[in-house]
């Protein structure tokens, strides 16, 4: 018995999406009574619950959940007067998503009867409630779906809805961290002075090309009042130029700075309690924050030693600059992986999604689908651990889940009891 909600959509050309999803409490019927439809049809009982009549006997069924997980609590009621909860067996069984069936039974505490197991959310299911009472025994049946939708195989394909199975995957941990490019120390020479002088010529400017062994500038010493010439022993730009025609040069000051920018740094700032994790070999992304795709890295190098002023230590990448993107001073965050660990249960990181204050994967079984809340553990953007809520060889939306959540919000999901 379940009830259903059609609804048309056009999403992406011409997809047709058909919604199934109703409130916690569905339709709900008797073994001898007609189907009621809607959540505005359901009875209500004096503590709130569902109301399931048969002849002179009844059951209010209600979840329970204020301070505790929740739990099923059921009220007797015979001619419509309290049965004391001890002459009453009570069990339910809730046929859940992919044929999973919940057994639920039931003892007394107080006025009323407890289940003896917690109702998982999501509260979607199709449920069976058994009593008996006075040597009679009373069936019903009610549906109550949340976040379940239906998609068919055309328009699901059309959507970029792509099943997967949960299962175990290597996913890596990534340390996030923040620094700056800098020009590689190795790959960046000073041009200085070997006698001092007077500048006659400085022949470059900031961000001209310089070669291997091209006179940059030439001085005329104070010693043999001669010109000689300041030649760059590598090749590179010049990032930083003090050298000004008519002005002295002395020995200890470099008149440029030239440095192959085809190949830079990126320094990071590691606070001390991570800086044991980090290992000289270790990969990393690099990312500039412009949208673009991060660049592979490695770490080079871990200082031994840490600031006093900022308690961090300083982890050095080094990253390929032949396209010229990475400009030294621009600020950057890299992800470093510092540990691979081997996830019993993981699912693709874009099947994820937030449906009210739950993270969720869509299980998938035919054409229909639910959100189901899931608890996450480590991920690395590609896969994502799931630690509770998803077991191996489980189906799930691994792309196009986003198409699923948007049919759910629209369909004005609620979570009544």
């Amino acid at each position: 018995m379940q009830s259903t909600q059609t609804v048309g959509m056009k999403r992406f050309g011409a997809v047709a999406l058909a919604i199934v999803l109703a409130a916690c409490g569905g339709e709900h019927a008797g073994e001898h009574g007609a189907a009621e439809h809607g959540e505005e049809n359901v009875a209500k009982g004096p503590n709130g619950g569902r109301m399931l009549e048969d002849g002179e006997f009844a059951i209010e069924l209600a979840i329970f959940e204020r301070g505790v997980p929740p739990e099923f609590r059921a009220w007797a009621y015979q001619d419509g007067k309290p049965l004391a909860p001890a002459d009453v067996q009570l069990a339910v069984e809730l046929r859940r998503f992919a044929n999973r069936t919940d057994r639920i039974g039931f003892a007394p505490a107080g006025a009323f009867l407890r289940g003896d197991a917690t109702v998982e959310e999501p509260h979607s299911f199709e449920a069976t409630v058994h009593a008996m009472h006075g040597g009679r025994e009373h069936r019903f049946t009610y549906s109550s779906y949340e976040g379940r939708v239906t998609v068919d195989a055309a328009a699901a394909k059309e959507a970029g809805i792509a099943i997967e199975v949960a299962g175990p995957a290597q996913i890596a941990e990534r340390l996030l961290l923040y620094g700056r490019i800098e020009p590689d120390g190795d790959r960046t020479a000073h041009v200085t002075p070997r006698f001092p002088g007077i500048v006659v010529e400085a022949r470059k400017r900031l961000g001209d090309a310089v070669a291997k062994d091209e006179i940059v500038a030439i001085v005329e010493s104070n010693e043999s009042l001669r010109p000689y010439e300041l030649r760059s022993r590598i090749a590179g730009s010049v990032i930083a130029k003090h050298a000004v025609a008519g002005e002295f040069a002395a020995t200890d000051a470099p008149l440029y700075v030239v440095s192959d920018l085809g190949r830079v740094w990126a320094d990071l700032q590691v606070h001390r309690s991570d800086a044991e994790r980090l290992r000289v070999g270790q990969r990393a992304r690099v990312d500039a924050g412009d949208g673009d795709e991060a660049a592979e890295a490695r770490v080079e190098y871990v200082s031994p030693l840490g600031s006093s002023d900022s308690q961090t230590t300083l982890a050095r990448l080094v990253v390929d600059n032949t396209s010229g993107r990475w400009r030294p001073g621009l600020f950057v965050s890299a992800r470093v992986e510092v540990e691979t660990v081997q996830a019993k249960v993981a699912v693709r990181t874009s099947a994820l999604q937030r449906v009210r204050d739950w993270d969720v994967v869509f299980l998938a079984d035919g054409d229909s689908y639910e959100a189901q809340p899931v608890e996450l553990g480590l991920g690395d953007g590609t896969w994502t651990e799931i630690r509770a809520g998803l077991s191996a060889g489980q189906s799930y939306a691994a792309t196009g889940s986003f198409v699923l959540k948007a049919d759910v919000g629209k369909s004005g999901a609620s979570h009544d009891h």
